[in-house]
């Protein structure tokens, strides 16, 4: 009988179409196995069984002894993209019809699908690369379109049918096993565990949970990838935009990096019978140097602009039906352990935390244990300090990305027709770089609400109202002369800000130059210093 990866690549298109139809309607009948009695050997050996007693009554069935794809709910043998009825389907769920992106994406997308089609080195490309490919080549041809005819079928079957066959099958249970050895002490040999002290304890202690965690950690990127990303870009139910949002491609990297980096972990455990000698070589390799930056390169992707992302499928999942059930079968399945998407997609900066706390815990006690290994202490040092740049780097991205979307929904909301300067009629707030903002009022009329923005060149006071931000000229009594204070001002040696001293929550920013000061007041006294 011919392989299953001999008919991917023998089958017509239009086999393939029922093939994915097929799926689609497996997809919607199975239920994920959650809290299940028998475990995973038993299920595979009843499944064997049951195949047995079908082959004798029809030979002509496949010979295939895998476990079932719907086993697991979400996970299939090859996770064949969808064609335009799986757009329908909703990846296993009825859908209402066609998104807007889709409808008018989908020239630009026929036209990717078919170039896609044609390049065989993308037939085994993972669908998140695929993603930001079509997305760079989509948002270079969307000036163009104008016409969104009939070609959305063409169009969602070249999109959501790229890269195939991709393997996806992966099994959850199997790698629970031996997945939390806690107690490292149980697999050491009784007498080898007799002659260590008790800093030497210690320090295996922590070795141990460097790697227990880091095991947790590639755990958690592969479910992200095939529990999340997977069933979202096969079902259609989000743009590849908000894809690109939640699973950046980055996300792959990572997966690869840190998984690289757990199997050199657990072979030195083996090499060193779980008593390891020296870590700091793997730990320098890992976060010091090239390897340092492409980590933090990646971190920085994947982490810059979650927030942004989780907030805008907040929104959508609780306008989208099929969505919201399409990811409660996700999360509800056991490897997610109760914890929902928005939950998972943070695991990637916690980690980064985690790095520092645990190598200096872990110099601290190496130069106790071993004072004259100079060279393991020092590289476990190079570690420690470079998991803190890290940390740093990939914050600073995350502030970034947060402050230019908080520019960009300001902007929007931003009102200019009361302002009567020229020279600030086209003022775009996006082509600063924010340092801080916050809520204030004017002391003395605290009905005027304002939203302060501290730029590295100026301040912008915006008058809110309703759910604009109006750029407006500020009236104050404090004022010498009876001119209105520009919401805007140079940061000079013209402009100088006061704390006021019997109010800690209160400040003065003083013009010298025109003689004029307002009396603002923030939320709290920390607000107020910043």
């Amino acid at each position: 009988m011919t392989s299953q990866s001999d008919l991917n690549t023998t089958e017509s298109l239009e086999s393939k179409d029922i093939r994915r139809e097929t799926y689609c309607q497996q997809h919607k009948n199975a239920q994920v196995s959650v809290n299940r009695s028998e475990s995973y050997k038993e299920r595979l050996s009843n499944k064997r069984i049951r195949n047995s007693r079908r082959k004798t009554s029809d030979p002509s069935l496949s010979s295939r002894t895998n476990e079932d794809p719907g086993e697991l709910g979400l996970s299939t043998a090859n996770y064949t993209g969808s064609s335009s009825s799986s757009l329908s389907s909703g990846g296993g769920f009825d859908s209402s019809g066609t998104s807007m992106e889709q409808v008018t994406s989908c020239v630009a997308l026929s036209t990717i699908g078919t170039n896609t089609h044609s390049n065989a080195a993308n037939s085994h490309q993972h669908p998140n690369k695929l993603v930001q490919q079509q997305a760079n080549q989509h948002s270079q041809q969307e000036s163009s379109q104008g016409t969104i005819g009939s070609c959305s079928s063409v169009s969602n079957t070249n999109f959501w049918s790229v890269g195939q066959p991709l393997q996806r099958q992966w099994n959850f249970e199997s790698d629970d096993e031996d997945l939390n050895e806690a107690d490292w002490s149980s697999i050491v040999p009784v007498e080898m565990l007799a002659a260590l002290t008790d800093a030497e304890k210690k320090r295996q202690e922590i070795i141990n949970e460097i790697y227990q965690t880091e095991r947790n950690h590639v755990r958690t990127l592969r479910l992200l990838d095939r529990l999340f990303f997977l069933p979202l870009f096969d079902s259609g139910l989000l743009s590849h935009d908000h894809l690109q949002l939640l699973f950046p491609p980055a996300l792959i990297s990572l997966r690869d990096i840190h998984g690289a980096f757990e199997q050199k972990l657990k072979q030195r455990r083996i090499e060193h019978n779980h008593v390891v000698k020296h870590i700091g070589d793997l730990l320098s390799d890992m976060f010091d140097g090239k390897s340092g930056e492409v980590l933090c390169d990646h971190a920085a992707q994947f982490c810059a602009r979650q927030q942004i992302a989780l907030e805008a499928l907040k929104e959508k999942r609780n306008k989208d039906e099929q969505l919201q059930k399409l990811l409660k079968k996700s999360e509800s399945h056991k490897a997610c352990r109760r914890l929902e998407l928005k939950d998972l997609l943070p695991t990637v900066l916690q980690r980064l935390t985690k790095y520092p706390l645990l190598f200096e815990n872990l110099y601290k006690v190496t130069i106790r244990v071993l004072p004259e290994n100079t060279t393991e202490a020092d590289a476990i040092q190079r570690a420690v300090e470079s998991s803190k740049n890290i940390l740093v780097e990939v914050n600073k991205a995350v502030k970034a990305a947060e402050d230019a979307h908080k520019l960009q929904n300001i902007q929007r909301k931003l009102d200019k027709s009361s302002y009567d300067k020229d020279e600030f009629k086209k003022l775009d707030l996006t082509q600063h770089r924010l340092v801080h903002d916050g809520n204030l009022t004017m002391k003395k009329n605290p009905s005027i609400q304002l939203h302060g923005l501290l730029f590295e060149n100026m301040i912008v006071l915006l008058t809110k109202q309703d759910d604009k931000y109006l750029l407006k000229n500020l009236h104050t009594p404090l004022a010498v002369s009876n001119k209105p204070v520009s919401p805007i001002m140079n940061i000079d040696s013209e402009t100088l800000v006061r704390q006021e001293a019997a109010d800690k929550n209160s400040f003065f920013l003083i013009k010298t130059k025109t003689s004029q000061m307002l009396e603002l007041r923030a939320p709290s006294s920390s607000e107020c210093k910043t």
